[in-house]
């Protein structure tokens, strides 16, 4: 595979994670030897993403010096980008990205972990906001899951609250600069979650999607998740 020079990476690192109950940030919980960062990163690594644009905010510093250390880190452009109102909504961590970025860039929260080599085709995908979907999740907690409605080949409904769903936001995106306006908007509103912009961008122009068919995906929240993380990893890795 050759690098994707065009491509750059956004990690959303910001937040304080206060369910997983540690006292580390959470892009620093360790699963199976590895961070949930390292992993976010490698995950990028398959893709061949050489830069990276890491949003960070509770205890930046620490996350920074996590990074420094890492091994790999020597083959990676990082931008870092400080959100120092980390205790709002994780859309304004997007919205900071936007000088940093081109006209699409890839997008995932830190605390997801996926399989590898899940996403190479994810890349030749069209539309402004490409929402990563599992449609036969078999891994994920339904009841704290983002929930996606599919019908005629878009995205129609996207959010934690649908009773009628069809698939699983799996916390991956490919995006361009249409969000930029959406997140924006959405803020202004005081809605100031990721979620809430993929709302309306659902509602306003209808998503695109990815569907990954139930491959392995976790979404790390709790000390619950973290354990079920490392006994299904153990069983791969």
């Amino acid at each position: 595979m050759v690098k994707n020079k065009n491509m750059k990476a956004v990690i959303l690192a910001a937040g304080e994670g206060t369910r997983i109950k540690l006292k580390i940030p959470k892009p620093l919980v360790i699963i199976n030897g590895l961070s949930l960062l390292e992993r976010t990163i490698l995950t990028f690594a398959d893709l061949n993403v050489q830069e990276l644009v890491i949003v960070v905010g509770y205890q930046a510093d620490k996350i920074k010096g996590h990074v420094a250390n890492m091994p790999i880190i020597q083959d990676y452009k990082i931008t870092w980008v400080e959100n120092r109102e980390f205790h709002r909504g994780n859309g304004l961590s997007v919205l900071l990205t936007q000088d940093y970025v081109g006209d699409r860039f890839l997008l995932s929260m830190v605390d997801h972990i996926y399989d590898s080599n899940l996403f190479f085709n994810l890349l030749f995908c069209s539309g402004d906001l490409v929402c990563v979907i599992d449609s036969q999740p078999r891994f994920a907690d339904l009841g704290d899951a983002t929930k996606v409605l599919v019908q005629d080949g878009k995205i129609q409904k996207i959010g934690k609250g649908l009773a009628e769903f069809n698939g699983l936001d799996c916390g991956m995106f490919l995006c361009s600069r249409k969000i930029f306006p959406i997140l924006e908007e959405t803020i202004g509103e005081g809605k100031e979650e990721w979620d809430d912009a993929k709302e309306k961008f659902a509602e306003r122009f209808k998503l695109d999607f990815f569907d990954i068919h139930g491959a392995l995906w976790l979404d790390v929240d709790t000390p619950e998740d973290a354990a079920k993380a490392r006994k299904l990893l153990s069983k791969r890795e």
